[in-house]
């Protein structure tokens, strides 16, 4: 799951680094190995994995090695996050995973310039050096530091844990989603084929309204965007909303129809957030929303090719130049409904 910062923060001091790790994340990792990517003295992105069984360890080493590389990787600090151990501090947890991944990494040109353990990356919080026994200290409070405020400021949210986040993504209730599901029946019976011109008008009218819309969208309107959605001319064109002032709002409505829109319909807007999330570097986000997608529509195209470019560390500013891309799919679309008749969606 890697994530990304978008605009460089400096840090004084380790300990202040590691005090970053949540909001470089998104939320507060547990049980966890976080891999920091260092580039030109940068951390350039953040990996996050469950810590491995002990067989398991070469496992996940090989399988890290290759989106480092793919990011031309050189050096990366690891920092192991868990509970301590009976050994302590004499032998630190999962200690053989790190010289697992200093030898494995070590071998491709990747230098493990620094390891870490953590019991949590709370206030005062002790943290331990694997590779310099004199080498340790406690973190200040993450809510003060430079990356809390700068993440603040770009409107991130960082949760207490990975279980929060995925709350956000919630479903709706089973009746609500039921309702929504015959009203969707009944739309696709009953009308013809949709134009894209016009379905592309209605997701981009939505989301021009976020920002004054008091209450939830109504059945009706949900109804109508998963129908425009399913559309893959729409919303693959959608995914221009990205660049340019629509995209929180863009993101903010993804997330709404991903939490109301009934099965399968839902995984078109789930797929729209795990795309924009993604492209701006929170990859916590752009997992759970991959995995409402393939909850609710299995084996789903687009879902499979996010998750690999996910897995693959696929960087973010690649996908927001796709992003240009599908904005210029987007205007050419809208375009053609400027030029007809009514040059206006219908309801």
């Amino acid at each position: 799951m890697p994530t990304t910062v978008p605009k460089p923060v400096r840090v004084r001091a380790p300990g202040d680094l590691y005090a970053a790790i949540p909001h470089l994340m998104g939320f507060h990792p547990t049980d966890s190995l976080v891999v920091l990517v260092l580039k030109d003295h940068l951390i350039s992105m953040t990996m996050r994995v469950d810590l491995p069984r002990p067989r398991h360890r070469g496992m996940l080493a090989a399988q890290l090695e290759a989106p480092l590389l793919e990011q031309g990787a050189t050096e990366v600090i690891l920092a192991v996050v868990c509970a301590p151990s009976e050994h302590m501090p004499e032998e630190l947890p999962h200690t053989p995973l790190v010289d697992a991944l200093k030898h494995r990494l070590g071998g491709v040109g990747i230098e493990v310039v620094e390891a870490v353990w953590l019991p949590s990356c709370e206030k005062d919080a002790p943290w331990l050096c694997y590779l310099d026994i004199d080498c340790h200290g406690t973190l200040p409070d993450p809510r003060l530091s430079a990356l809390a405020a700068a993440s603040a400021h770009e409107g991130n949210v960082t949760f207490e844990s990975r279980a929060a986040m995925a709350a956000i993504a919630a479903l709706d209730s089973p009746d609500a989603l039921e309702r929504r599901s015959s009203l969707l029946d009944d739309l696709m019976t009953n009308s013809g084929e949709p134009d894209p011109c016009t379905e592309l008008h209605r997701v981009r009218d939505a989301i021009d309204a976020v920002p004054e819309r008091k209450g939830p969208l109504p059945d009706t309107e949900i109804v109508a965007l998963a129908r425009a959605l399913a559309v893959p001319e729409v919303r693959d064109a959608s995914m221009g909303f990205a660049v340019g002032a629509r995209s929180r709002q863009a993101e903010h409505l993804w997330l709404e129809l991903t939490r109301s829109c009934p099965a399968p319909e839902r995984a078109e807007p789930a797929c729209l957030l795990a795309f924009y999330a993604y492209q701006r570097g929170d990859g916590g986000i752009a997992s759970i929303a991959l995995d409402a997608a393939d909850e609710a529509c299995p084996g789903h195209a687009l879902s499979k090719l996010l998750r690999t470019a996910l897995s693959a560390a696929f960087p973010p500013e690649e996908m927001r130049a796709l992003s240009t891309k599908y904005m210029d799919s987007a205007r050419q679309l809208l375009a053609t409904g400027s030029q007809s008749s009514s040059g206006r969606s219908q309801s």
